[in-house]
């Protein structure tokens, strides 16, 4: 008789550091996407997309100009889609040519009841969010960032999907100048966004990448449910710990569910598939069908996993749901009869979204 077992090892080093009381800064970039007619403050002939919100916090009521540094920031950004120049002669509608049109970054805030629409330009790699001097002195700052054409919004095609062509997304850091001088280098500070080190870069899309991942649509997109699913935690475990009735974990499956209605609730149906597709599970030697297999049942939801029939899963909300994958049922008499090894099984696991429950 030899010793079964399995052996997954993972490491995870964890640092932390302790930071002095300091400005801080929040970047909330906004998803989905989409173009919109103007509204104030804005140029309400432009089309315009809110791009996300920048929230300033100061170590204690004096924030001194707060800027934008363009790391790898654009300062003009192009982008290509249908836009119409005149109508058709008979039918009066607009005729519509793919072409380039290009936008400027806003920011929009206001201090103290006095706002401020200031376009982000500047050259220099500083883009000022308030032009006045002296401290604001306020115990919270938000700027509101937009994209705004320099073209009309009418000649806009609703519906029509923009690419970016031109300009990137990269990111961006914060900082504050240290009185009332001004900003400017040697006498600023960088600002911690999103609790990261100040010298970090902060992508400005939620995607992390430089360009929209999907063209930009003209109106507001009909939200699309999605659903992600994360193995976690896949964890060795003692074959006697799932002798016969016993259960012993050997994951976690993690189900993220986002762009969902609220107050509503979701489902999906879980399969579990092994390489043959048998509905039953074997651990083998060096995880080879050809050698010495060892029967198991997986189990989920309170459910005893028979492979490739679904298990509801059901009465979810947005945000982040887990539950255990665990193995039971192990046959001990053949466990007990194995020759010494490292058994495995690979399973795949799929979702399938349920309709709205």
């Amino acid at each position: 008789m030899g010793k079964v077992q399995t052996c997954i090892v993972v490491c995870l080093l964890v640092l932390s550091a302790h930071l002095p009381a300091q400005s801080t800064a929040t970047w909330l970039p906004k998803n989905p996407l989409y173009f919109e007619q103007g509204f104030s403050p804005l140029n309400t002939n432009k089309l315009v997309a809110h791009m996300g919100s920048l929230t300033i916090k100061p170590g204690g009521n004096q924030l001194f100009d707060p800027n934008i540094l363009n790391v790898n920031l654009s300062t003009s950004f192009q982008f290509t889609g249908p836009i119409t120049w005149s109508n058709h002669w008979q039918t009066g509608l607009p005729i519509y040519e793919n072409q380039a049109t290009f936008f400027t970054l806003y920011a929009v805030s206001t201090v103290k009841g006095v706002t401020q629409v200031n376009p982000l330009y500047q050259s220099d790699g500083s883009q000022p969010l308030r032009i006045e001097n002296g401290n604001l002195n306020v115990s919270l700052f938000t700027a509101e960032l937009y994209l705004v054409s320099d073209q009309d919004w009418w000649r806009y095609q609703p519906g029509g999907q923009y690419t970016l062509t031109n300009g990137t997304f990269g990111g961006f850091q914060v900082a504050v100048a240290n009185n009332g001088g001004g900003y400017w280098p040697g006498n600023g500070t960088l600002v911690p966004v999103n609790n990261n080190d100040p010298t970090a870069t902060t992508p400005f899309l939620s995607s992390g990448t430089s360009t929209p991942p999907q063209p930009v649509p003209f109106g507001e997109p009909t939200n699309t449910v999605s659903y992600l699913l994360s193995i976690l935690d896949n964890e060795s475990f003692s074959i006697t710990q799932a002798y016969g009735t016993q259960i012993a974990r050997v994951a976690r499956a993690q189900l993220t569910i986002a762009n969902a209605a609220s107050n509503t609730s979701y489902g999906v149906q879980v399969v579990f598939n092994n390489r043959y597709n048998n509905p039953y599970f074997s651990l083998h030697l060096d995880g080879l069908s050809n050698l010495y297999s060892i029967p198991y049942t997986l189990h989920f939801n309170g459910q005893d996993v028979v492979g490739g029939s679904p298990i509801g899963w059901l009465g979810l909300l947005e945000g982040t749901h887990t539950k255990d994958i665990q193995v039971t049922k192990v046959d001990s008499i053949k466990a007990d009869m194995a020759p010494a090894g490292i058994y495995s099984d690979t399973i795949t696991i799929n979702i399938t979204p349920i309709d709205t429950i």
